[in-house]
């Protein structure tokens, strides 16, 4: 069902004359899926995305179904932040350049530098931007400790951090199995954060990661490890 659904809208993708058109098409083709593969999905707390302000969303990461859930429900307003072996996979690598997507090798300390200082500019730049602060997934339930960059990013830029907790994504697409399972997901857009100091403050910068994460755990209904 996705290798149907991918190849027509990969088609349109490579041929869009615009952002906004890819990303139309783009989330068209998931929201089908969605629907295709009995996912049925609740959208709690749009009104802290509504609000035309750039600000930095950070989420738990549960399974590879996150992705294709959040751009479905939520558009493309903000930038996500993928691993950096995405620009060298078929197809997924053009949507990540059509849809202005960032991609960093987390394993390499001058890419994950780069990384910070890329997102704190589209900060700046007014952008939003969407990171999964675990870096990664497993199938044990549970959040994991978050990265400080995008913490750091959001205080330089004095833009608000935006917990979103995912719940059904994991039971959906555990990993490690390929075919998705039906249920019901849940994504939770939580009350922004504000930083009361600077990034040079690194107390301030691990309160706002520990709030999220302890928010998200709440929210998600996941333990935190």
């Amino acid at each position: 069902m996705f290798g149907l659904l991918l190849l027509p809208a990969w088609s349109l993708v490579l041929l869009s004359p615009s952002r906004k058109f890819a990303a139309s098409v783009t989330r068209a083709a998931l929201r089908l899926y969605l629907i295709l593969v009995g996912w049925r999905v609740r959208v709690e707390g749009r009104e802290y995305i509504r609000e035309n302000e750039p600000r930095m969303f950070v989420a738990n990461h549960t399974s590879y179904a996150d992705i294709v859930v959040l751009m479905a429900m939520l558009g493309n307003d903000f930038r996500f932040v993928a691993k950096g072996e995405v620009r060298s996979m078929p197809f997924f690598r053009t949507f990540l350049r059509k849809l202005g997507h960032f991609a960093f090798n987390r394993e390499n300390p001058q890419e994950r530098l780069h990384q910070a200082e890329e997102i704190e500019l589209a900060l700046r730049r007014g952008e939003s931007v969407f990171v999964f602060p675990e870096g990664t997934f497993a199938a044990q339930p549970g959040v994991r400790p978050f990265h400080l960059g995008a913490f750091k990013a959001a205080i330089a830029a004095q833009r608000p951090i935006v917990p979103v907790a995912l719940d059904g994504t994991r039971h959906a697409l555990r990993d490690g199995t390929w075919l998705p399972r039906r249920g019901h997901i849940r994504i939770t857009i939580c009350p922004p954060i504000a930083a009361q100091s600077d990034a040079s403050d690194w107390q301030e910068i691990v309160r706002m990661r520990d709030a999220a994460r302890e928010i998200i755990s709440h929210f998600a209904g996941e333990s935190l490890l």
